[in-house]
């Protein structure tokens, strides 16, 4: 029987998907939409079941495929299981992680590692040898805005807002990024002044690219991203501190990171890499010792 693996990456702004061949050749690629399973377990399913639908025309109708997903929203109390049991007719059974998880495999070629991923949230995650074969996992962060997510799109964007409050407030000096954020929000038909209420955290880290724009002009875009790179620092030294974990290379990910990575203390830019591959790549390899293991569980009856 014809072997084929399948790797997932899923999260808020969309799916991926990519299928291969034993020898890691690409027979197809598919996207769908969000994946998160805390908080749409079912349009998750949808979308997983759109990317495999476009991914696997060429796959032989008795070949096996051994899936692996990294999605958003996993590490939520009961959502796994939940998620899981929801499996629609015409999807294979899959091993399921965290996206970051997949994503450490990937930027470390799976091998053991660490990444740091300021994006829209942010997230600490790393794998370390158990000495048995095995990986251990240690997550730092990503526990939601606006509680946690330090550092990321969301929170900087959040702190550009009330930079522009208190300077409309008089409690500090306009300046570019102030300036900014106000035209934006009233080029966009809201009022600056109570825009926030309510609003998601994609919808701040919309502003974060301000920050970043008007950093040579705003002393305040320079302090929210040295903030922001100080929280980023700290969720470093905490992920890299428990033996086994300290000597781990590091990537940094995410949309804001190679900025933020200008940012960090220098212990931690000397444990820079550059990632090796994606969260697909990663779900890729999770898919192949899925199969491993199965084999190894089934006393190789398994093709």
């Amino acid at each position: 029987m014809t072997v084929f693996f399948a790797g997932f990456d899923g999260g808020g702004t969309g799916t991926r998907l990519r299928i291969t061949t034993s020898d890691g050749t690409v027979v197809g690629s598919g996207r769908g939409g969000s994946a998160n399973i805390a908080t749409d377990p079912l349009m998750a399913w949808h979308s997983l079941s759109d990317a495999f639908a476009c991914a696997s025309s060429q796959i032989p109708p008795m070949a096996r495929i051994w899936c692996a997903a990294g999605l958003a929203g996993t590490e939520s109390f009961g959502a796994r299981e939940a998620f899981l049991a929801m499996r629609p007719a015409g999807m294979p059974k899959l091993e399921l992680v965290s996206d970051a998880h997949t994503s450490c495999l990937g930027a470390h070629g799976g091998e053991a590692g660490a990444i740091m991923a300021p994006g829209t949230g942010s997230v600490g995650f790393a794998l370390c040898d158990d000495g048995q074969g095995g990986m251990l996992p240690r997550r730092v962060g990503g526990w939601g805005f606006p509680q946690g997510d330090e550092g990321s799109g969301a929170w900087i964007g959040r702190c550009a807002v009330a930079a522009m409050l208190q300077a409309h407030d008089g409690r500090i000096e306009p300046d570019a990024l102030t300036e900014s954020v106000w035209t934006r929000l009233v080029s966009e038909g809201a009022e600056p002044l109570s825009w926030a209420i309510g609003q998601r955290a994609s919808a701040f880290a919309t502003l974060a690219p301000l920050v970043i724009e008007t950093r040579q002009d705003s002393p305040h875009a320079r302090a929210i991203l040295r903030d922001a790179g100080a929280q980023i620092d700290a969720h470093i030294a905490a992920l890299l501190r428990p033996p086994g974990f300290d000597a781990l290379g590091l990537c940094m990910l995410g949309g804001l990171g190679s900025i933020l990575a200008d940012m960090l203390s220098p212990r931690w830019k000397s444990r820079l890499r550059a990632p090796r591959g994606d969260a697909v790549d990663g779900a890729l390899q999770l898919a192949r010792r899925y199969r491993t293991i199965s084999i190894e569980q089934s006393g190789g009856e398994l093709s």
